[in-house]
């Protein structure tokens, strides 16, 4: 009975610590990925008028919240609003027949004639991203903007973003295709969403004690209803 006891006062100290235990919680989410193209050969001009699709696929590289993003556009028209949409992929594809997972709303000045990055809160959206995940980032055009970012020339040697590249509207209704190059974005990723391996550990070993605290208890008690008949 001693055993058993001590067992189970040191089952529930293992848990109190992990549920106590503070996290290490960031003050600002993390960049995670970006492209920005560069200054001065931002070629590629993807319109966002005329209800036109433009997306920027991405690789995930850090677990936790899908916080934010920030898009490099150039504004020279009359401003307006634009909601820039987080959907799924298929083999690296972007997958506009799914529901989007996430989305926010930019206001643009139309004051910039050179490309800036506009940002977009992702906060509450709840998008728990992992390491690997694809995902792309959508608009469709109803604002007086342009998405800068360049094309693959091999002519000119300039980086590009290994893990995604930019859609846009196909000729065929309802088609994307890819623009061959890539659109300048930024994704933040906010880790502190992600349990500590420590205290996922010690709840671990916090429920594991309890469980077979629960089972000698058990086994002891039908071993004494057993004697008693």
């Amino acid at each position: 009975m001693r055993k058993r006891f001590i067992v189970f006062m040191l089952s529930l100290f293992l848990l109190s610590i992990s549920l106590g235990t503070p996290q290490i919680v960031q003050s600002t989410p993390i960049l995670d990925q970006q492209y920005t193209p560069e200054s001065g050969y931002a070629f590629m001009h993807a319109e966002l008028d005329y209800d036109l699709v433009r997306a920027q696929t991405f690789t995930v590289g850090r677990g936790g919240l899908l916080s934010g993003f920030e898009v490099y556009l150039s504004t020279a028209g009359s401003g307006g609003v634009l909601t820039f949409k987080v959907y799924p992929t298929i083999s690296g594809v972007p997958d506009l027949t799914s529901g989007s997972l996430a989305e926010a709303t930019i206001n643009i000045s139309g004051l910039d004639e050179d490309p800036v990055f506009y940002s977009g809160d992702l906060s509450g959206s709840g998008l728990m991203v992992s390491p690997g995940d694809v995902y792309a980032l959508v608009v469709q055009g109803s604002g007086q903007a342009t998405w800068r970012g360049e094309y693959d020339d091999s002519g000119f040697p300039l980086p590009y973003y290994a893990g995604g590249a930019a859609y846009g509207s196909g000729f065929a209704q309802g088609t994307i295709v890819a623009l061959g190059g890539d659109l300048g974005f930024r994704t933040y990723v906010d880790t502190a969403h992600v349990p500590e391996p420590a205290t996922v550990l010690l709840l671990g070993l916090g429920l594991m004690g309890l469980a077979g605290v629960r089972r000698k208890f058990k086994s002891s008690s039908d071993s004494t209803e057993f004697n008693d008949n």
